[in-house]
């Protein structure tokens, strides 16, 4: 009589085996080629895994196997973003720190990747919020700031009550043109917050041309093209009738300068005063006052 395939208790036994003995290790100083394999960490903000990250783990692992088989020494690493912004959310919501529902999380978070059966070196295991992972991260900041890369800045950013600051892509237009996040479906409006900025910018022009030397797809070069945000174009002088000096803006068009009927400076710039009068000083206070009321 045939027997019914038990395959969970195959798949709990050959995985007992693979993880105990760790068959997915990159080994040190091997003489076999090297391949670094990485996807970004998760951030730890549910108990488990789920069908989004398969998504984003299975094709570097598949790949990693590949090379494998094809005689390369492959380091597939896995951790845990401690310092993510849904981290950050699941955290408040939760009343703990970002350290603790990682640390929480993250064991689930494993036994969810076992059980996909990836081929990560475990001995390689790293969460972010780790001192001796994040002093390297520190060190790295202290030699932006060090060196003018590191500013504090005032600049739009997406804000939701209920979750805090939100990234670009946290963030979803309604079919009517409303704001709202990702996670919950929140409403989401523009708040001035200062910030640290790296100037990445700064770098631009080595970052572009260090695109031409991978094998990314165009449409992927042309959206990191964006995010480094290289701007081509000039600067322009209008002269302010009783200012106290020019306002100077940028545009990438120069050509169509010569069709600007008005030049309007937003209530929070910054030296908004060297260019009003006293009468409208008080209304801009005005306006000041009641939009920080409101917040």
């Amino acid at each position: 009589m045939n027997k019914k395939y038990d395959h969970k208790t195959i798949e709990n036994k050959w995985k007992e085996l693979w993880y105990r003995d760790n068959i997915y290790e990159a080994v040190d100083f091997s003489e076999k080629p090297k391949k670094y394999i990485l996807a970004e960490l998760p951030y730890p903000s549910g108990p488990y895994l789920h069908a989004g990250h398969m998504m984003r783990y299975t094709v570097p692992d598949v790949y990693s196997r590949f090379l494998r088989m094809k005689g390369f020494n492959v380091m597939y690493p896995m951790g845990w973003d401690a310092f993510g912004l849904p981290t950050e959310g699941y955290a408040i919501q939760s009343g703990k720190t970002p350290q603790q529902v990682t640390e929480e999380l993250s064991k689930g978070y494993k036994q969810a990747a076992q059980d996909f059966g990836y081929g990560i070196d475990w001995n390689r295991e790293i969460t972010t919020s780790d001192p001796k992972y994040y002093k390297w991260t520190q060190w790295l900041f202290l030699k932006f700031f060090e060196n003018g890369l590191a500013v504090r800045e005032e600049m739009p950013v997406w804000w939701c009550k209920e979750l805090g600051v939100l990234a670009e892509e946290e963030v979803l237009t309604t079919k009517d043109g409303r704001k709202i996040s990702e996670r919950g479906g929140y409403p989401v409006e523009r708040k001035m917050f200062k910030q640290w900025v790296l100037k990445i910018p700064a770098y631009a022009e080595k970052l572009i041309k260090g695109l031409e030397e991978t094998d990314f797809p165009d449409y992927i070069k042309t959206a990191q093209i964006n995010w480094i945000g290289k701007s081509v174009g000039a600067e322009v002088a209008f002269r302010s009738e009783g200012g106290k000096k020019d306002i100077v803006v940028f545009t990438t068009r120069i050509d169509t300068i010569y069709g600007t009927s008005a030049v309007i400076l937003s209530p929070e710039y910054e030296n908004l005063y060297d260019y009003v009068s006293l009468e409208q000083k008080d209304v801009v206070d005005n306006y000041v006052g009641r939009r920080k009321a409101k917040e």
